[in-house]
């Protein structure tokens, strides 16, 4: 009998640590950051402030206090934790703007802002003066992750 307590008591446990989701002898530890991504920040043709990162999305817009036109209002400030998939997701869309030739702004260009990306590493800091369809194709996958909050 006690030979049989021998093994049956670590295979009890053993099947009760995989029950639980624990794997023994395994270990994971998933990094949910990248060492050396680049953070963007991105202003739109209102003067929205986009600041991403790996962890954050800052929303500063232009309000009541900061207008340029004294009449657009653009909500409020938000800071947003975001997965590295959302992080990703933005960070592609940035480096698409940065390689791709941007337009010049029409001569009918209402904007109180001249929209601008801009890339910062430790190495060297990018920035680019965005075209219409750039604002339009970054809005579009950003701006879904305000609706959230």
């Amino acid at each position: 009998m006690h030979r049989f307590s021998k093994l049956i008591v670590p295979v009890f446990l053993t099947l009760l640590l995989v029950s639980c989701g624990a794997t023994p002898g395994f270990t994971s530890s998933q990094d949910t950051t990248l060492p050396n991504a680049p953070d963007y920040t991105y202003i739109d043709t209102k003067g929205n402030v986009y600041s991403i990162s790996t962890k954050k999305l800052i929303y500063d817009p232009v309000s009541e206090d900061n207008t340029i036109d004294g009449l657009d209002d653009e909500g409020r400030h938000l800071e947003l934790n975001i997965a590295l998939n959302d992080y990703a997701k933005m960070a592609a869309a940035c480096e698409q703007q940065l390689t791709t030739p941007q337009n010049e702004l029409p001569a009918n260009y209402t904007g109180y802002v001249i929209p601008t990306l801009t890339r910062k590493t430790a190495e060297e800091t990018v920035q680019i003066d965005l075209s219409i369809k750039a604002v339009d194709e970054l809005d579009y996958i950003i701006k879904p992750f305000l609706k959230d909050e």
